[in-house]
């Protein structure tokens, strides 16, 4: 069980990466007016974990609606036959009416992606007026024209295809309109997903035959690209109203994260001449939903309805809803949906370029590592110094320095905390652990603070030229070249003086601020990657080269921060990165590295501090 008081309040963000590492079998979360969580009743792990990475703040404009779930009895296909086909009464389609907490996207941190959530909501102005929308041909070549640049931008699609959309109005009778792009069908008030994973790919081979209403076809060789490589069905949604926000029945989507697949409820749609599939949805508690208020005609929201990769959000159930907070009464809802495929570039691994000992890049290593990733989602490659003068080596990063990484586009990105920042974005929402952001927007300040400090005023040297070097090199670099130090790197007796100085000037700052028993609070964070490699290389060198008490051990030196060292050692990663750390320079020590520095430090102690505490 999760070692805290029912009666505790502790922040959203330590009890979310308190449940990604620990087993417990029955706990539900639930947020108090001073966003503390009290536990009472029970959920699976893997649920609270997803609900962690899903809710987000709580707003005032979060709203309690009615859901149209989908009944499944054992035994009896579901589904509706589509007029003028005749029903032979051997399907079901009955609905379980729940209600549920439907949250507002708007207030989401960060907001959804369709990459990362299925779903995003977009400005995209649009040149038709409400009376255009009701001409298809004016639809089909202006308006998909605008809606293919849109979701080129918003997926990288190679490219788009649009296959058909659909009018519809909260007033309108009849759910299909069967082709005929001049009527409005009304809203669908049935939570349920377009495809299956047996049905979109029927669809996509239909477009290679039949083709659709609107005149799309495929040919066979672009039909065979397509399946061999990644695409996804990607529905984008408007209102069409001039004057009015959208007040009678908004969308509704619910986290692909939150679903299970035991949710899925194979619904079948027979047609005079065909027989279609979606997925209708079993209730679940675990269920998380999600709406963008008062949409205007400028704002697009697209979804996913299925995407041929398998380990993204591939499915968004959405259904039209009654919104309590809306006057009384409501406009009528006037929207356009298009459906379209999206051809999309084969993702490939980001490829990190590593070395054991270096701080930079162990920040990288410890977040591989609790994130909890598959090898192969990215590539490590360890290389040595010799690696760094290598011609190839300099056009991934022309510092000749680690970290650096090719991205899953195959750019080159280098900085470590670019780096960090980068795959912190690119695996949001998978892995072990969801994400590494804490709960509020001071606190995830403070965690930027934190990693900005350690950046500038110990890690990097903020210039190129020769002659230039970081605090932290102060610790290593000799004053005169050496087989480790080129003349280069050599540094002066005040130059070095003056960064050690600042050493303890910045240790002291984190030593007064920290807020345990992580740098910033309960919870593990991205600030703790960054200073745990950097306060190895201090524990190694401090008491070693310049006489500092043993730092980050005992407690009369920094005990906030010893405490907060001795903290992440209870954790094996930790104990690995600074494992390599320590075994590298204690071979370099052998080697006489630190040598030249300790001779004069002993020759100048009169003349300069080097001892603190």
């Amino acid at each position: 069980l999760v070692p805290f008081p029912a009666s505790s309040c502790v922040s959203m963000s330590a009890l979310h990466h308190t449940l990604s590492v620990r087993s417990f079998s029955l706990l539900k979360l639930i947020k108090n007016n001073n966003n503390c969580l009290s536990m009472s009743l029970q959920l699976h792990l893997p649920v609270a974990c997803r609900m962690f990475a899903s809710q987000g703040q709580a707003s005032d404009s979060d709203v309690l609606a009615s859901m149209h779930y989908q009944r499944a009895p054992l035994g009896r296909l579901v589904g509706r036959y589509i007029a003028p086909a005749v029903d032979k009464g051997d399907l079901l389609d009955e609905h379980e009416i729940r209600k549920v907490h439907v949250h507002d996207a708007r207030a989401s941190y960060p907001q959804p992606t369709l990459e990362k959530r299925g779903f995003e909501m977009r400005t995209c102005p649009t040149a038709l007026s409400t009376s255009e929308f009701r001409d298809p041909t004016t639809v089909n070549t202006r308006y998909y024209n605008e809606m293919e640049k849109l979701i080129r931008e918003a997926t990288g699609a190679s490219r788009v295809i649009i296959y058909d959309h659909t009018l519809r109005g909260s007033d309108a009778e009849g759910l299909n309109v069967l082709g005929d792009a001049t009527k409005a069908a009304a809203a669908v008030r049935r939570v349920h997903c377009d495809y299956s994973v047996e049905s979109a790919p029927k669809r996509l081979r239909q477009l290679a035959g039949s083709g659709s209403y609107t005149g799309t076809r495929l040919n066979e060789d672009e039909l065979k690209a397509i399946e061999e490589g990644r695409y996804a069905f990607v529905n984008v949604w408007r209102s069409i109203d001039d004057q009015h926000e959208v007040e009678e029945c908004p969308l509704a989507l619910c986290d692909p994260a939150s679903v299970n697949n035991d949710d899925f409820v194979p619904y079948r749609m027979v047609y005079d001449d065909r027989v279609g599939g979606n997925y209708a949805l079993r209730y679940s508690r675990e269920h998380l939903w999600f709406y963008y208020p008062r949409m205007n005609k400028d704002e697009c929201l697209l979804f996913k309805t299925f995407d041929s990769r398998e380990d993204v959000p591939r499915f968004v159930f959405h259904t039209a809803f009654d919104d309590p907070s809306a006057p009384v009464p409501p406009h009528p809802r006037r929207s356009i949906e298009i459906r379209a495929v999206a051809v999309l570039p084969k993702p490939q691994a980001p490829v990190f370029y590593d070395m054991k000992h270096s701080n930079n890049a162990a920040r990288i290593r410890l977040w591989l590592k609790k994130k909890g990733l598959a090898d192969s989602e990215v590539n490590r490659v360890v290389i040595k110094y010799d690696d760094l003068q290598s011609e190839d080596y300099a056009k991934v990063n022309p510092l000749k320095k680690v970290p650096a990484l090719i991205d899953a586009n195959g750019n080159a990105l280098f900085e470590s905390d670019v780096i960090l920042t980068y795959l912190e974005d690119l695996f949001r929402g998978r892995g072990v652990v969801p994400h590494f952001d804490l709960g509020s927007s001071e606190e995830r300040a403070f965690v930027r603070l934190l990693i900005r400090c350690h950046d500038l005023y110990i890690a990097s040297p903020n210039c190129t030229q020769p002659g230039f070097s970081h605090t932290q090199g102060s610790m290593y670099l000799a004053p005169f070249e050496t087989p480790f130090c080129p003349a280069w790197r050599a540094m002066d007796t005040p130059t070095r003086a003056a960064k050690i100085a600042e050493i303890h000037k910045q240790l002291s700052w984190l030593e007064a601020n920290l807020k345990g028993p992580y740098l910033a609070g309960a919870a593990i964070s991205l600030a703790d990657f960054t200073w745990f490699p950097t306060a190895v290389f201090m524990e190694f060198m401090l008491p070693r080269v310049f006489g500092w008490p043993n730092v980050f051990h005992e407690h009369d030196a920094y005990p906030r921060l010893t405490a907060w060292f001795q903290h992440l050692l209870r954790d094996d990663d930790f104990v690995a990165v600074r494992q390599d750390i320590i075994e590298h320079f204690s071979s370099t020590w052998e080697g006489g590295q630190f040598a030249p520095i300790i001779e004069e430090v002993n020759r100048t102690r009169d003349q300069y501090q080097w001892t603190f505490h």
